[in-house]
């Protein structure tokens, strides 16, 4: 515990604002954060399949500062297909940096696009991006958006519209709302995001 508090208190203030950046982009992805009944800070959790390793470790190295050095490799039988999947997940410790984003994205334990976007930054959106982002089949890219209210998808485009300049529209997909980044905006996409871009993941920019 008190290496950690060290790692911690030792951070310069440009590292913990990108550990804030990554679990901000992954928070609109795959991860998550838990705050238990009687908890006083929250936890940060992140799971990958298998077959995404590389990028997992990569995240997982990125937040050292706030977990005990351990994930854990598992198999689960998924019953609507039958087959046996292989993932990997890690929790960081519950640590007070974590409220504030925390506070941020949920309300009566929910998950929401917060108000606050200043943390959605191009190494912020690559990470979604390599976490729930997918090309389309006339060469736009998808973001994985489905937990979220349309007002929520609709804030977040008009900000990528208007901070980055990126050329967004809402698909529906059943009972939910997906981001469409048009054609016409994926150089802009690639410029912006390439350099945080993990290179086991820069096939989702068609790089």
């Amino acid at each position: 515990m008190q290496e950690r508090k060290e790692k911690l208190h030792n951070l310069e203030s440009d590292n913990l604002n990108e550990i804030k950046q990554i679990i901000f982009g992954s928070l609109l992805g795959d991860g998550k954060l838990e705050l238990a009944p009687r908890a006083v800070n929250a936890r940060f959790g992140f799971i990958q399949a298998e077959f995404r390793e590389e990028y997992f470790i990569s995240v997982f190295n990125s937040l050292k500062a706030l977990h005990n050095g351990k994930y854990r490799k598992y198999s689960y039988l998924d019953n609507r297909t039958g087959k046996i999947y292989k993932s990997l997940n890690f929790w960081t410790k519950a640590n007070p940096i974590l409220n504030e984003l925390y506070n941020k994205f949920y309300w009566k334990k929910l998950k929401k696009i917060p108000l606050d976007l200043t943390l959605l930054t191009p190494l912020a959106i690559a990470h979604w991006v390599m976490q729930d982002g997918s090309r389309g089949t006339s060469k736009g890219l998808y973001l994985c958006s489905d937990g979220f209210t349309y007002l929520d998808v609709e804030r977040i485009t008009d900000y990528l519209t208007s901070k980055y300049n990126i050329k967004c529209s809402i698909h529906k997909a059943g009972k939910n709302f997906r981001i469409y980044i048009l054609v016409k905006s994926i150089d802009r996409v690639k410029d912006l995001l390439k350099p945080y871009m993990h290179k086991s993941m820069l096939y989702k920019l068609g790089v």
